[in-house]
């Protein structure tokens, strides 16, 4: 088989494929749930957590992942109402429901850190993801969202000068 022969075989491969992805994307699209699509993302993942029956819950599941807003992690803990450190912000509403109080931060453009207090628990996250997670304790102060620093700050590294020796 010469060059031109493979590359016209390759170039139909990727048509066909292409072809192939776009009518299982149609259908998909096709099938999403009207009333579903209106709504907010951040509506979905909230109202979750308070659904009792399964087929809401999977028209819900669905939904989300045609918005690709659920890690493999969030499907395996949302059922089990966990939360851990790298699940998604809407994995973590699914889980737990709305938290108590929420207070957020701008920490440079387009990355936001938001400290969400539960009844027992206060979650970390930042830019959409759990960083950490705290036990809520009696007399405990939530996890600080940016560290203040002086207007005059100390050098980096302090170096302590010491004779030099032969």
């Amino acid at each position: 088989m010469n060059t031109t022969a493979k590359t016209t075989k390759f170039t139909l491969g990727l048509i066909v494929g292409t072809l192939l992805s776009a009518q299982a994307f149609t259908a998909s699209a096709q099938e999403r749930d009207p009333e579903m699509e209106k709504k907010r993302t951040l509506e979905l993942c909230v109202e979750y957590y308070s659904l009792d029956n399964e087929a809401d819950r999977g028209k819900y599941l669905k939904e989300l992942d045609l918005r690709a807003q659920l890690s493999e992690k969030d499907h395996k803990l949302v059922p089990k109402h966990q939360v851990e450190t790298s699940m998604t912000m809407c994995g973590m509403y699914m889980s737990r429901g709305k938290p108590i109080a929420e207070q957020g931060r701008q920490l440079r453009p387009m990355v936001f850190k938001v400290v969400h207090v539960y009844s027992d628990m206060y979650y970390v996250t930042q830019s959409g993801m759990v960083v950490a997670a705290y036990e809520r304790k009696e007399g405990s102060l939530p996890p600080k969202l940016y560290e203040e620093v002086p207007k005059i700050a100390p050098p980096p590294m302090m170096q302590h000068s010491t004779p030099m020796q032969h």
